[in-house]
């Protein structure tokens, strides 16, 4: 916890919540601060050394973005967030949509990666097919029945935000890919938890946000192929994408520039790229898997809890609920003794649908936590249920 303001001045306070966003160390916040006190500067066209440093920083936290997903950088594009970026290739996707076209997603989504697939398939007449996720055992359910020749698009999470579990989709974007579907991979959990390198996902595009790799808010490394780039029109349009603009006409840059319209964060660049160069720094999984080892097994070992199933292959993400208690009933009592967990649907609604869950509580571990607060944590929730559910 030393490496990080919040939490050394909050030694009391446990956050389990990183799925959510994590908190961020030092050394993040030094690179955000250094780069706003020595070159911020509004990036590309500038005609002056401080526009030229600050482009410099953007570019050089691309390439390190790039570097962190094995990528090349001329193919990564920085986007506001993950829903952006998803949002934007939603709408842009360079497709000749017919009525009863199929996109196929997996009931795991988040609801940034099905809301706006409804609204294209509200548009077009297109039908959304959805892959299962097992109730017994966490993973990805049976999908080759559901790719056929009408399905255009795959658009699958890596690991899933409520149960940690690491899906093998890497079969499945092989297969659609084969047939000529653009596939799109959320990896929002999974980034700071395993490595990623393109080459061998069978991808068209791959997005996650920083601020769950211990970055900032505001930037989402957004790989694009370079054949589904070089034919897709901008998310949005505005200064810096534009070869030649008349009265009635526009012509686009050939970079993957052209997604980045208008003056680009580039302290939340900066700041990402600081975060993925920390986390291959600290190297947190093995440690991270053994605390989730540890907090799985007290959690079977009560009886009044039900912990959801999560594959052979997880994130250190836990998901559990009670018969006995709500579970924002046990969220709140853990926040009254200074543990933040997080309770609800977590937007993933669909998931919870197929399991008729209305609600679990969520775990969420980081680089930060220890076996301490763990245990802790559990002498918490024994509390509660000496308090207010054993007889």
């Amino acid at each position: 916890m030393k490496e990080f303001a919040l939490l050394r001045q909050n030694p009391d306070f446990i956050y389990f919540d990183s799925a959510a966003t994590c908190q961020v160390p030092d050394a993040v916040l030094q690179a955000y601060t250094a780069y706003y006190q020595q070159h911020h500067a509004n990036v590309h066209r500038a005609s002056h050394q401080l526009g030229r440093a600050a482009t410099t920083a953007l570019e050089q936290a691309r390439t390190a973005l790039a570097d962190f997903i094995g990528a090349n950088a001329e193919n990564v594009t920085l986007q506001a967030s993950t829903t952006a970026a998803l949002n934007g290739l939603a709408q842009q996707l360079p497709i000749d949509w017919q009525a009863g076209d199929e996109i196929l997603l997996s009931a795991a989504e988040h609801h940034a990666n099905i809301l706006p697939w409804q609204r294209l398939a509200q548009l077009h007449d297109l039908k959304l097919r959805y892959i299962p996720i097992d109730r017994q055992t966490g993973e990805l359910g049976a999908w080759q029945h559901l790719l056929n020749a009408r399905t255009r698009v795959v658009s699958v999470t890596a690991a899933s935000n409520v149960t940690g579990a690491i899906f093998d989709i890497q079969p499945l974007l092989q297969a659609a890919r084969e047939q000529g579907a653009i596939t799109i991979v959320d990896a929002a959990q999974i980034a700071a938890h395993s490595d990623i390198n393109i080459a061998s996902w069978h991808c068209d595009a791959l997005i996650f946000s920083a601020h769950k790799v211990y970055g900032l808010n505001g930037c989402a490394v957004t790989y694009l192929a370079p054949q589904l780039w070089s034919v897709m029109a901008p998310f949005q349009v505005g200064g810096g994408i534009v070869q030649q603009v008349t009265e009635t006409t526009a012509t686009w840059i050939d970079s993957i520039h052209k997604f980045e319209a208008g003056s680009p964060n580039t302290g939340a660049a900066v700041a990402a790229a600081a975060g993925v160069n920390w986390l291959q720094q600290q190297q947190p999984h093995a440690r991270l898997t053994q605390l989730r080892a540890l907090l799985v097994q007290h959690l079977h070992a009560r009886e009044w809890l039900s912990v959801l199933p999560s594959g052979t292959a997880h994130t250190p993400t836990v998901a559990f609920y009670s018969d006995n208690f709500q579970a924002y009933d046990i969220a709140a009592w853990l926040d009254q003794h200074n543990i933040a967990v997080r309770a609800g649907h977590h937007c993933a609604q669909v998931l919870l649908q197929h399991w008729q869950l209305p609600a679990v509580v969520r775990v969420s571990l980081g680089a930060y936590n220890t076996a301490d607060q763990i245990n802790r944590f559990i002498e918490t929730l024994d509390a509660g249920w000496a308090l207010f559910g054993s007889d």
